[in-house]
């Protein structure tokens, strides 16, 4: 992607070799060996968009291997034509081209990859693909074995930071899992003082680790308007959880006091823990989401109250690009993140990031994120078309005399590199 501004081409030069903080991924390990060329092809959030233009049953037979490739191939040959412009279907591209040579998708270069598929297994040449993508570190949200990060075992992928997630910690509805979560440091608690206090200790251990930020994602299963319970109302619906452990809480009437209390007291722990507290808002993966539940504006009485715990709002709020702007311009512990999104809509993130140049401090934003697990080579392309629109944005701008040349290059360093740095404090 290019825009005709004349500053693009120099733009686009020099935020190829600015670092990148990968500011959101879910890499476990190092990645899976790819075996299959279509699966390969059609993996990661590509899958969305295919059974968009046809169905869940249809793209499960293309990717089922049991059947020959030619029989796939006129199953993905149509849904491919109708899908092939997203920018989903941009990181398959560029994909293609980059590691296998490939311009164009057709069946005789189905053949020709299934040859020579990468192998991401190896953390070597997983990392040199990092290398080439220019990241240089990666704030890795992966659920990881508590006790192994506790007692320092555990070992996050090349250039991984850890992110402690929070939704299984606020999200209880029984006696079972307010145990499992306290299993880590081995207690069996009764009281919701022994519950937070163990909280506490795992946040404290991660923290140890090298944790630099929580993660919620909750916005899948709930809505981003936390209220804000007395003690009293969380305490009875944990007490009568304590009192029989055959006993669930529904959703959401039975469990919301608790799930929004706990939410509230580790709000607070982040706070005094001087850790950010990063927050899913908009878009969702797969289809058939209800995207109401997820605008970052339910979070508005959240950040007010918390007013010294500092949130990073994801995904742009795609597609809520104004209520974003609000929060942002609006709050100053609020900064806005756009990980993932930069994929999910080029075309808006190249608006968004001019609208946000006019209207929020530029110090604010954080322009890039994979929010791939273990896809290298999906980071690769999701870097680039980052750094397409971040050049594009800033080159229109600079086309408009809002700003000059060097100050785009200072803006770009900010958003892919000096921001996250100092917000997440890398020490980079």
């Amino acid at each position: 992607m290019k825009t005709n501004a004349a500053s693009f081409d120099e733009l686009r030069a020099y935020v190829a070799q600015v670092p990148l903080v990968d500011c959101h991924d879910h890499t476990q390990k190092a990645g899976p060996r790819h075996t299959d060329v279509i699966q390969m092809l059609i993996t990661g959030y590509f899958p969305s968009d295919m059974q968009s233009a046809s169905s869940e049953r249809q793209v499960a037979e293309l990717l089922d291997v049991h059947k020959p490739l030619e029989e796939r191939w006129t199953l993905l040959e149509p849904i491919w034509k109708r899908t092939c412009h997203t920018g989903y279907a941009q990181v398959t591209r560029r994909v293609m081209q980059q590691f296998y040579h490939e311009e164009t998708l057709t069946l005789d270069a189905l053949k020709r990859m299934q040859t020579h598929l990468l192998d991401l297994s190896d953390e070597a040449g997983f990392d040199s693909i990092l290398e080439q993508a220019g990241i240089v570190v990666r704030l890795e949200d992966v659920w990881p074995d508590i006790k192994s990060v506790l007692d320092r075992t555990y070992k996050l992928s090349p250039r991984g930071r850890l992110i402690i997630s929070l939704p299984a910690m606020h999200g209880i509805r029984d006696y079972n899992s307010v145990q499992q979560n306290m299993a880590p440091i081995k207690r069996t608690v009764t009281s919701l003082d022994e519950y937070l206090d163990g909280c506490r200790q795992i946040f404290e251990g991660c923290k140890a680790f090298g944790a630099v930020s929580f993660k919620d994602q909750c916005a899948y299963t709930r809505t981003l308007a936390f209220e804000n319970p007395t003690r009293s109302e969380a305490e009875a619906v944990f007490n009568w959880l304590m009192a029989d452990p055959r006993r669930s809480v529904s959703y959401p009437d039975g469990c919301q006091p608790l799930d929004d209390y706990l939410f509230h007291c580790f709000m607070r722990m982040a706070r005094d823990m001087d850790l950010p507290v990063q927050i899913h808002t908009g878009h969702m993966a797969g289809i058939r989401n209800d995207i109401v539940k997820t605008n970052a504006i339910g979070l508005t009485s959240l950040i007010e109250l918390h007013r010294e715990t500092r949130f990073d709002l994801f995904h742009a709020n795609w597609p809520y690009s104004g209520e974003l702007l609000y929060l942002g311009k609006n709050h100053p512990n609020v900064t806005l993140d756009f990980c993932w999104a930069n994929i999910i809509d080029p075309i808006y993130c190249q608006n968004l990031f001019k609208q946000v140049l006019s209207s929020v401090p530029h110090g604010k934003v954080h322009g890039y994120g994979s929010d791939y697990g273990g896809l290298a080579e999906r980071a690769w392309a999701h870097a680039e078309i980052a750094r397409d629109n971040i050049a594009i944005a800033l080159a229109d701008m600079v086309e408009m005399d809002y700003l000059g040349l060097d100050e785009a290059k200072e803006v770009a360093y900010s958003w892919m590199f000096g921001n996250a740095n100092s917000f997440f404090r890398l020490g980079l």
